[in-house]
């Protein structure tokens, strides 16, 4: 009878051993939902858990952040949990807190180019402006964390909502990055974002794709991710590898803000490129 409690309660629980930490409008709500179609991999029950990088959901302890699975009652020790949550990549200090948690974990990064990752989040921002009221409360209670909470209900509540070059010049301040709440651009100098997870988990755990390769290369990248995590390739039709989160874009990006975003990310970028030891079309 010990012998089979100890099956139902193993003594080392298993732990969430894959994190796909953004970036954010990279990829990552795709990627997950195809690896989560393999019989073996297991997510949470949403997608963004938040748990490392939310200050009040952390402090609610291991035991908590389990409870937000699936398998709510046992982890099951055959499989793989997931963790999808783009504001690992871009907050400081859990990179840490996930080795700490798990220091064997497959670390997944997609990285967009960082002039239209900036101009995505900007017009997914504003068609945040456009929800229902009661919409953005949800929305804010479930993704912002309590600090930003006041500024994140100001900026989506702003009418009109600032243009991108109006929002590229509020972030700027005499050619550097201001803190202006919630720094579309700032998210797109990675190459700091990425050297934590590098130093903890080192280069063959943490594994780096660009999200235009992936998005041509869906299933391809998929099976990479699983066979570094120990698991067998997936199989999926063309009609199981559609979009995920695509938004319509009501503007385009004018040539000024292009210039001046390209310009600024140079230096940021062959940086990136030299750390990670890949080169990117950007």
């Amino acid at each position: 009878m010990k012998a089979d409690i100890k099956k139902i309660f193993p003594r080392n629980k298993v732990k969430v051993s894959i994190f796909t930490i953004g970036t954010q409008k990279g990829g990552t709500s795709a990627l997950h939902d195809y690896l989560i179609k393999h019989p073996k991999v297991i997510g949470g029950i949403k997608k963004e858990l938040n748990f490392f990088s939310h200050p009040e959901l952390y402090e609610k302890g291991d035991n908590w952040y389990h409870q937000q699975y699936k398998s709510t009652l046992f982890f099951k020790a055959n499989s793989l949990y997931i963790d999808s949550t783009p504001q690992y990549l871009s907050t400081e200090g859990v990179a840490k807190k996930i080795y700490s948690y798990n220091p064997n974990a497959k670390i997944v990064v997609l990285l967009r180019e960082p002039v239209s990752r900036a101009f995505s989040a900007w017009n997914m921002y504003k068609q945040f402006s456009e929800m229902k009221q009661e919409q953005k409360q949800s929305l804010i209670q479930t993704h912002v964390v309590e600090k930003n909470k006041d500024l994140f209900n100001k900026l989506i509540n702003q009418n009109p909502f600032p243009s991108f070059d109006e929002y590229v010049d509020l972030e700027f301040f005499n050619g550097t990055l201001s803190n202006t709440f919630p720094n579309i651009i700032d998210r797109g100098l990675y190459v700091d974002q990425i050297k934590p997870y590098l130093d903890f988990f080192g280069p063959d755990n943490v594994l780096i794709f660009e999200s235009d390769f992936f998005k041509k290369n869906k299933l391809e990248v998929t099976n990479l991710v699983l066979n570094a995590a120990g698991l067998s390739n997936l199989k999926l039709e063309k009609n199981q590898l559609k979009p995920v989160h695509s938004r319509t874009y009501n503007s385009t990006i004018t040539s000024t803000a292009k210039e001046t975003l390209k310009a600024f990310y140079k230096p940021h970028n062959d940086r990136l490129f030299n750390l990670i030891d890949q080169k990117f079309n950007w």
